[in-house]
């Protein structure tokens, strides 16, 4: 427990507040004895002395407890020994309760002093600890400030940086639907133009077997030409995403892609399922070029399914083969919202920009990508709901 306010020791250097508080403590040591007189009569003359000195003892160290016990001394022989009002002592046992003060007040003032020493020694030692316990709280708030400080700006770096992806495959995407648009409608459209003339020479020349045979292979090499710009021209952007919708692109691009690679690809996405918001489709075909573009370079799989379903309120689309599967070591990088390989971040941030989630989930019998979102729909009943 701590030591009464009042017994509180005052610091070395108030010297002058020492000493006045150890001879004012003398004085009332004094009047006190005075107050007691009807009860002490004759006896007693130096108890109220010795409460004094042990108080300026503990409160004011060595030399004020002394000028207390001089003055307390002095004064109780002055007023109240026999013959009072004077310094001499008459009676003999008052001159035995002289020597036994004298005494007494040695002692309590060497306890009283090293107690107080020990309490400011105790007090320094406590001072000093709670500035070092502020200064390291100062350094500890201020590493927290600039480690909130830093975790800040990475947080705003890292958002800057998805948006910025997010830009990048935007650009691309506009860049595929020019690019697409270019190839159909001059290149394509110049082929078709130099096919049509084959067929007319072709025509013409009917007479002549060795021409006729090679305007047969040019025209085939035409026919062949047109098709692969018109195959790439769908594949850079489909004109059936924007004109059928995301349902009818995925089963176009499911059947050239098993002809393409030998993989028995089931797209099992309703017919009837309602358009989505353009954006929405154009990310899910992103998803399913790049996932199965992955499946026929790495998974060594026979056979994959492309599921797209919706409950009203959620949206899941799910595309699985019958791979070997991820070993777990890579698995667990590419779950991570770091995780490595530009593919997966793209696919990631695609769909992380429409409010859904991606897990990959494999093992020895195949992998399974599922990327799940709200209905955009649902969503957006949610936000009008939300806005009334």
């Amino acid at each position: 427990m701590r030591p009464l306010p009042i017994l509180s020791p005052l610091p070395q250097p108030a010297i002058a507040t020492r000493y006045a508080v150890g001879f004012a403590s003398a004085v009332l040591a004094i009047a006190l004895r005075a107050a007691l007189e009807p009860i002490f009569g004759h006896a007693g003359f130096y108890a109220t002395i010795y409460i004094a000195v042990v108080f300026s003892a503990l409160v004011c160290g060595l030399g004020p407890s002394i000028l207390s016990a001089v003055v307390g001394i002095l004064g109780v022989i002055y007023w109240f020994v026999d013959p009072r009002y004077s310094l001499e002592i008459a009676d003999r046992r008052d001159i035995h309760s002289l020597v036994a003060c004298l005494v007494v007040c040695p002692v309590l003032i060497a306890l009283g002093d090293a107690n107080r020493r020990k309490r400011l020694q105790i007090k320094a030692a406590r001072d000093l600890l709670d500035q070092r316990v502020q200064e390291r709280t100062a350094a500890l708030s201020q590493a927290l400030f600039n480690l909130e400080a830093e975790v800040t700006v990475r947080k705003t770096t890292e958002e800057q940086l998805r948006r910025l992806s997010v830009r990048l495959m935007d650009i691309q995407d506009e860049e595929r639907r020019r690019i697409a648009r270019d190839l159909h409608d001059s290149a394509g459209q110049t082929l078709a133009a130099i096919k049509m003339s084959l067929e007319l020479l072709q025509e013409s020349i009917a007479q002549s077997p060795e021409s006729a045979r090679l305007l047969n292979e040019h025209d085939a090499l035409a026919a062949e030409a047109l098709q692969e710009i018109r195959t790439t021209s769908y594949l850079l952007h489909p004109p059936m995403l924007d004109e059928a919708g995301f349902g009818s692109a995925a089963r176009w691009f499911v059947e050239g892609f098993t002809k393409r690679s030998g993989i028995d690809v089931q797209c099992e996405i309703a017919e009837e399922m309602e358009r989505l918001p353009q954006t929405v489709e154009l990310v899910l075909f992103r998803i399913l070029q790049e996932a199965l573009t992955n499946v026929h370079r790495y998974s060594g799989a026979t056979a994959a399914t492309v599921t797209l379903c919706s409950d009203g309120r959620c949206l899941t689309f799910r595309i699985g083969d019958n791979g070997h599967g991820i070993p777990e070591q890579h698995l667990t990088r590419l779950n991570e919202t770091n995780g490595t390989g530009v593919g997966i971040a793209g696919m990631r941030e695609r769909i992380r920009e429409l409010g859904g989630e991606m897990a990959i989930q494999s093992s020895t019998s195949g992998t399974a990508m599922i990327f799940t979102f709200s209905h955009p729909k649902a969503f957006q009943a949610s936000n009008d709901v939300s806005a009334a």
